[in-house]
């Protein structure tokens, strides 16, 4: 893992192009986002087994992992887990990451369930999953309309803010976000990685770890389009409201619609679709 002097971890590296621009070019000096992989292995009863690896942006993996563990059902609370360390694999082709994740009860975790047939892209993060079985949702009640409201100024420049929070995509433009706002329009939280459902499951490992009160009175904020792992971890922990830059994908919206969040798309400076759950929204 690239670090800087201070000893942490780095998300861009500079890297020396040739830039082409109206009939000229020449050499300059850019900004690349980082990629690399970092392996999950859960210390059973027997043996240590992999759960997955995930081509990620270096930072934050602590919660990256916590998140992980709770979008999967692998845990249902922080108290589940025991310890999370990390070491540098030495032997790779590549920097490459692998963290040793111990449960205080080890007995609860079914490797069959939650094993891969290949490596979680940075792309998708339900790819690799050996059985439909997995590809579920935890949740068995739609959420409720009580409390969760928010008006239609409220969504109107939230892309704008959004670009003006991520301090390496502003860098790199090659980074998504995951954003937690309240209903007065404060970013909570903000993370970023080459992958959107890693940012995802690093803001929802910060809040976990932190020890922070549900999402309920929430917002999420996606910078990209809205594919089913997004909404299954958006539908776990409880957030009522989701709001994206892009499109969502047909089983989005069913599933939006299914457990009643409020799902908006395409958004826009001066406008933005409502696919599902209009009630939330003040017009």
């Amino acid at each position: 893992m690239p670090l800087n002097p201070s000893g942490n971890s780095i998300a861009s590296v500079s890297s020396r192009i040739l830039r082409y621009s109206n009939g000229n070019s020449h050499t300059i000096e850019d900004r690349v986002v980082v990629e690399e992989p970092l392996e999950m292995g859960l210390k059973t009863e027997s043996e240590i087994a992999n759960i997955g690896v995930t081509m990620r942006t270096p930072g934050d993996d602590k919660n990256l992992v916590l998140g992980f563990l709770l979008c999967e059902g692998i845990i249902r609370r922080i108290e589940d887990v025991r310890s999370v360390t990390f070491k540098e694999e030495k032997d790779a082709t590549l920097p490459a990451m692998r963290s040793l994740i111990q449960l205080v009860d080890p007995s609860t975790f079914d490797s069959c369930r939650f094993s891969r047939a290949f490596p979680i892209s940075a792309a998708c993060g339900a790819c690799g999953k050996s059985a439909l079985e997995t590809l579920r949702v935890f949740r068995k009640n739609p959420l409720p309309y009580e409390g969760a409201k928010i008006d239609a100024e409220f969504i109107q420049g939230l892309g704008t803010r959004l670009v003006e929070e991520q301090s390496i995509f502003t860098n790199t433009g090659g980074l998504h976000a995951a954003a937690r706002l309240n209903f007065s329009g404060e970013f909570l939280g903000i993370k970023e990685d080459i992958g959107r459902h890693n940012a995802l499951d690093k803001l929802i490992g910060e809040t976990l770890e932190s020890g922070l009160d549900g999402w309920g009175e929430n917002v999420l904020l996606l910078s990209g389009r809205v594919g089913f792992d997004l909404i299954q971890k958006a539908i776990i922990v409880g957030c009522p409201i989701v709001i994206s830059i892009g499109a969502p994908s047909s089983l989005v919206v069913e599933l939006a619609n299914f457990f009643k969040v409020t799902l908006v798309g395409f958004l826009k400076d001066t406008r933005f679709n409502v696919y599902s759950a209009p009630e939330r929204i003040r017009f």
